[in-house]
């Protein structure tokens, strides 16, 4: 009966054999890859999982343990940058979205499940190198098995390997234990490719045993429980968990329902055992992800994607759970003999240790080829990684950023030279934000440099053990990273751009001199927003002048907010700066010409965008001032003992044909220093 499966595991234990010749110099701390040698920019590689269950977190480990052992690890500079959708389709698409337009692009992109994989393919236009695993049936995504050739559906720039589970192994081990079993009951999402494949396989071997495969369909976590509460109330003798990714997410559930019911359950995922599912023969997930990272080694070090064939490549493992089995069930010494692990009542399971191969044949030939014609190159020296994290990239933003990267050379750092800055942008969305800094914690880059308070507050969350280096930030204490300039969280300091407000207060009586009442946008959600718009009104109550405030968090909600404001008999507009107003400005400001009063702003992008006149910090002077912290940081000086700090300078900025047409005058004193800013050029010719 275990004839089939004996020869399975011999030749398994033959490809293991020959791994072990192929690559037996191929370990991490005697050479570097490719891409890892003396000279070559270490590659930024992004992962992309669709959720948090076991087995894609351990393929996900087990691809990067491939890469560090062969060279590319985070002590030599590479860049691993992790993101999950954590089961939500939306979110995968949009992680896809961001990864496939990330500037500078990344050198690789690791895809992990059928719907991980399509979401990037969908996405990645550039064409950049992906490698995916953990994927059923490549085929029924449009891969199709074999060597790439000319007309086919796969992409170019697409390698990995399909992982069908080994449903006929699962069926013909639960037979030789129950021989009574009749009637198996199985959920699963007919959306989901892999499903649909191992369903298929599932029905033919039922058929040919003479088993009757009761089917139910479940697309998210919740369905898959009541499914599974159907097929069981229709008298099932086993439940089968195949391979879908909802039904795996709601496994444990299912198995508690089936064991309250009497009802073994038999999955191809090995770690169910530990849940108490009884007969557990599937895909080790870990060497899965080690043949992933086999793959992506040959990417990374040259090796044209389409040049990898597609091959089923499954390194089966057995887990039992004796107290999982039915009332009728008889233990077999020939499981036993092969099961890796086995759970028996409440003590610690007994082990044995099974190497599993490395990657396919053609995998391994490849590996084996590319060592031979390798150059012997010592490693790269590590560059220390600069970690720029953007909220939004407002004019504003534009302007700190390319102060802050003219300035990094002028001290001595060279992107891509002698250190690497990577720059990610949330696209003023939060959920965006807070992935791009989970990714950057698990990157663990030397500093972390947040532009603007919700970027500031969203890295200070999750990231205490790596210093930070802020910029673009209104106060750093009301961020909530200190309690005073000096006294903050011993990993960060960086570059304040507290407003003038109060020169901003005199400038306002001065240029309007019966002015009682001005209105302003504020955004609610942002901090910075909020400290800035109650400095303002605290100045202006000293000069007898009333602030009216409308909220707007998103730049789609300023035109409302903006003729609110506008509406209550406000004699101009002193808009305050942030992320919403900064990305929106040219909308406050037509609301203001319909109305027929000016803008005063505090900000040169608000020149552009048809400000009357600007009380404004140089942006790209913070900009300056936060490199200049970063290399002090990177020298080895403490943040705990860096103050908060802001510039120096503040200007003012005027357009004379709008102050001419609003009647706005301010004193000749005043306008010695001004600067001429116009809508057309930005800039005096």
């Amino acid at each position: 009966m275990f004839r089939a499966v004996r020869r399975l595991l011999l030749g398994l234990f033959l490809i293991a054999a020959a791994s072990a010749v192929l690559v037996m110099g191929d370990r991490s701390g005697e050479r570097g890859g490719a891409a890892a040698t003396a000279g070559a920019p270490a590659p930024r590689i992004a992962v992309v999982q669709i959720s948090s269950i076991d087995s894609m977190n351990t393929g996900r480990d087990g691809a990067i343990e491939r890469l560090e052992a062969a060279g590319y690890s985070r002590a030599r500079g590479t860049t691993f940058d992790l993101f999950n959708a954590e089961g939500d389709i939306g979110t995968l698409n949009q992680i896809a979205a961001q990864v496939c337009s990330a500037s500078p692009p990344y050198d690789l992109v690791i895809s992990l499940s059928t719907v991980g994989t399509q979401a990037v393919m969908r996405a990645n236009k550039r064409g950049i190198p992906q490698v995916f695993g953990l994927v059923a049936s490549p085929p029924g995504i449009g891969i199709p098995l074999g060597p790439w050739t000319e007309g086919s559906t796969r992409p170019t720039n697409v390698a990995g390997i399909g992982t069908l589970q080994p449903a006929e192994v699962l069926f013909d081990a639960m037979r030789s234990c129950a021989p009574g079993v009749r009637r198996v009951g199985c959920v699963w999402n007919p959306a989901e490719p892999n499903a649909e494949a191992s369903v298929k396989l599932g029905r033919t071997v039922c058929a040919k045993l003479g088993i009757e495969l009761l089917e139910a369909n479940g697309s998210n976590v919740n369905e898959v429980a009541s499914a599974a509460d159907g097929v069981i109330a229709r008298g099932i003798d086993c439940f089968w968990i195949l391979a879908d990714t909802n039904v795996i997410a709601a496994a444990k559930p299912v198995i508690e329902r089936c064991r309250r019911a009497g009802v073994p359950v038999i999955t191809n995922f090995p770690n169910m055992a530990a849940m108490g599912a009884a007969i557990n023969y599937g895909a080790d997930y870990h060497a899965m992800g080690v043949s992933t990272g086999a793959i992506a080694e040959l990417v990374l070090g040259g090796c044209p994607p389409r040049d990898v064939p597609c091959e089923n490549f499954v390194p089966i493992s057995l887990w039992l759970n004796h107290d999982g089995f039915g009332k009728d069930w008889t233990r077999q010494a020939a499981l036993e003999e092969h099961a890796e692990r086995i759970y028996e009542g409440a003590g610690a399971p007994k082990l044995r240790t099974v190497e599993q191969p490395v990657a396919p044949d053609s995998v391994l030939a490849l590996l084996a080829a590319r060592q031979k014609t390798a150059a012997s190159t010592a490693p790269a020296a590590r560059m220390p990684v600069i970690s720029l994290i953007s909220y939004n990239r407002s004019p504003n933003f534009e302007e700190c950023y390319r102060g802050f990267m003219d300035e990094l050379p002028k001290l001595g750092m060279v992107d891509g030279t002698n250190c690497r800055v990577v720059l990610r942008d949330a696209q003023l969305d939060i959920g965006t934000l807070n992935t791009i800094v989970t990714a950057t914690a698990e990157e663990r880059p030397d500093v972390v440099v947040p532009f603007t308070t919700p970027a500031l507050q969203a890295t200070i969350r999750r990231i205490r053990d790596r210093p930070v280096v802020f910029s673009l930030v209104a106060s750093g204490v009301a961020a909530g990273a200190g309690t005073s300039n000096e006294d903050h969280l011993p990993n960060v300091t960086g570059a304040q751009t507290s407003s003038d407000v109060a020169l901003m207060a005199r400038i306002v009586k001065e240029a309007l001199p019966t002015a009682r009442r001005v209105g302003t946008v504020f955004a609610p959600g942002e901090t910075n927003s909020v400290f800035n718009r109650d400095e303002l009104a605290v100045e202006l109550r000293k000069v007898g002048i009333e602030l009216v405030s409308a909220g707007a968090d998103r730049p789609t909600e300023l035109p409302e907010a903006a003729d609110g404001v506008v509406a209550q008999g406000i004699q101009a507009m002193v808009q305050i700066s942030d992320n919403s107003s900064g990305t929106g400005f040219a909308t406050i400001v037509k609301a203001a010409d319909r109305a027929g009063i000016p803008v005063l702003a505090f900000t040169p992008g608000a020149m552009r965008a048809g400000a009357t006149l600007a009380v404004s910090r140089d942006f790209e002077d913070v900009g300056r001032l936060s490199a200049r912290l970063v290399v002090r940081v990177l020298k080895g000086e403490q943040t705990a003992r860096i103050p908060f700090t802001w510039p120096d300078r503040t200007e003012l900025l005027v357009n004379p044909a709008r102050m001419a047409k609003y009647r706005v005058v301010l004193p000749a004193e005043r306008m010695k220093g001004a600067r001429t800013m116009t809508e057309s050029t930005g800039a005096k010719p």
